[in-house]
């Protein structure tokens, strides 16, 4: 660990990061204060390969960029990007109150490109092992789910809670549709699980088997004399309306005298 003398503009600030929330006159206030006193606790940078990445004090090195300060002191720590968001998160979650979708991110980042497991995570940030499960389940979870989490609508329970719901969707609906924070944990730890035995149930039946019946042979009738015949034999026929009239009245007229013959009396 050493303290050196850089340029504020040097330092590479990692996408994925856990930052401390200020409201707005608070951060005034810190803004004034630096201007005033300046820097008293310096930045924190781990040295990876040849390029200073912050760790800690990104506001501090924000701010000294914008007052035009040519160089700072910065604490250079020899590490790698495991090192970088590990300590990141244990410095900024021990101050207070941080965006719980950061926290979800590095934890991510940890466990899915670092490819450290939970034991590995809790080792270098302090966190619990229960806690960082649940981050990593909510990072799958929907962003919907994560942006309630930042608002202060939904705690992490409840998030964990609907991060078990296969689908976005679902949870973006129960989000929408009912009151979760009106729940304890419990409560919807319950419900869960009862969507989720309903889907093992429905998935395990299948669907439903349709009852398919034969479908009736299709009759074909001359439309002149009206007799029932294959289609094999049926002839397309360009006929004028005259024509087309006889040719129906026939029809009509056969109709008609079949009809009568069914309803004379049988000769004795």
């Amino acid at each position: 660990m050493k303290l050196r003398t850089v340029d504020p503009k040097q330092i590479k600030v990692p996408e994925v990061r856990v930052t401390a929330q200020f409201d707005e006159e608070l951060y005034q206030q810190f803004k004034d204060s630096i201007k005033e006193v300046g820097q008293i606790t310096p930045p924190i940078c781990y040295e990876v390969g040849e390029e200073l990445i912050l760790c800690d004090g990104l506001h501090r090195t924000q701010e000294a960029i914008a007052n035009g300060e040519a160089t700072i002191k910065v604490v250079v720590i020899p590490g790698d990007m495991i090192d970088v968001l590990t300590k990141n998160i244990f410095l900024d979650h021990l101050r207070g109150k941080t965006p719980v979708s950061q926290m979800v991110k590095v934890i991510t980042t940890l466990f899915q490109e670092y490819n450290l497991d939970s034991d590995q995570i809790r080792e270098k940030t302090g966190l619990t092992r229960a806690y960082i499960e649940k981050l990593i389940r909510i990072g799958e979870a929907s962003p919907v789910v994560q942006d309630a989490l930042d608002r202060g609508i939904l705690g992490i329970g409840h998030a964990f809670e609907l991060s078990r719901l296969p689908y976005a969707v679902q949870q973006e609906e129960i989000i929408a549709k009912h009151q979760v924070w009106r729940f304890s944990v419990t409560e919807l730890h319950d419900q869960i699980d009862a969507v989720l035995r309903e889907m093992k149930l429905i998935a395990e039946e299948g669907p439903p088997t349709a009852v398919t019946e034969p479908r009736p042979i299709a009759k074909y009738h001359c439309e002149g004399c009206k007799d029932e015949i294959e289609p094999r034999y049926l002839r397309p026929v360009m006929l004028c309306p005259n024509c087309f009239g006889e040719v129906w009245r026939l029809g009509k007229a056969r109709e008609t005298a079949e009809v009568e013959s069914a309803e004379e009396p049988p000769s004795p």
